[in-house]
Formats: structure tokens, C-alpha cells, sequence
């Protein structure tokens, strides 16, 4: 074997060694990839989900019940379509308002209730309301030249 023809066959040994590692790491354990469901979509499948998954939506008006320490709280999903109740215990994050677009991973009880494992909050668009309204947007007003 030539010396050219061996050093084709270790770089496409280390390519396909990275490619088998990236796939172990995408595929392997519960923090793979996780795909989300809307909360439509989610009433809309033909049979519950059996792992763990996340749901996507906004936490509804007038929903959100705490509880005890503030570590249990109790709300309800919604996409506008169809509504979610969730059961979450663990931090809260400062951005869960009712409004607020949040994430929820975990499963269904056989009562319809989601229990959450882990409750992500987004951070609310008050950048974007403010530059629809015509106001200035913080640091964009020159004060911040050369930065």
C-alpha cells in the first residue's frame, strides 16, 4: 500500500470516527434530541407520546396557582387552539408570567395532566413592542457608540 493511499485511509477512518461520535452523542441519553409538540398538536395525536417530551405554548390568564414554598406550581397551556394542564415542582424561572411562551418537558398522567420535569420560560419581546410603538430601543440611541 502506498504511502499516499494509507493517508486517504486514516483521514476517512478519523472522519467517519467523528461522524460515529457526533451520532452517539446526538442519539444517546435523555438529553438527545428532543423534538416539542404545540399543545394542538399534542391533543392531536393518535396515541400519547410513551418518553419523556417538551410542549410548547403560552401559560394562560388567570391560570397560574402556586403553591406551598412557591416550588409547586399548577397552570394551564395553551396555543389559542387548546389547553394543557401542566403540574410543575422545582425553581420557577423569573420570566413564568401568565402571557409568557414556555416550554415544558416531562409526560402525561393518565388523567390528561402534563407533569413536568423542567419548565423553560422565554424571555418576554419588550424590544420589539417598543420598536413597533416608534420608541427607541435601550442602547440604540448613541449612547453606546464605540462599543
Amino acid at each position: 500500500m502506498g504511502r499516499r493511499r494509507r493517508k486517504l485511509l486514516w483521514i476517512g477512518a478519523g472522519i467517519a470516527a467523528c461522524l460515529a461520535f457526533l451520532l452517539a452523542v446526538a442519539l444517546g441519553g435523555k438529553s438527545g434530541l428532543v423534538y416539542y409538540y404545540t399543545v394542538g398538536e399534542l391533543q392531536d395525536l393518535p396515541s400519547r407520546p410513551e418518553r419523556d417530551f417538551r410542549v410548547n405554548g403560552k401559560v394562560e390568564a388567570g391560570s397560574v396557582e402556586r403553591r406551598g414554598d412557591g416550588l409547586d406550581v399548577r397552570f394551564v397551556m395553551t396555543d389559542g387552539r387548546a389547553t394543557l394542564p401542566v403540574e410543575y415542582h422545582g425553581v420557577v424561572p423569573d420570566a413564568f408570567v401568565e402571557g409568557a411562551d414556555v416550554v415544558v418537558e416531562g409526560g402525561l398522567r393518565e388523567d390528561g395532566t402534563f407533569v413536568a420535569t423542567s419548565l423553560l420560560a422565554k424571555c418576554p419581546s419588550k424590544y420589539e413592542a417598543a420598536r413597533d410603538r416608534g420608541e427607541k430601543i435601550p442602547h440604540r440611541d448613541g449612547r453606546a457608540k464605540g462599543v
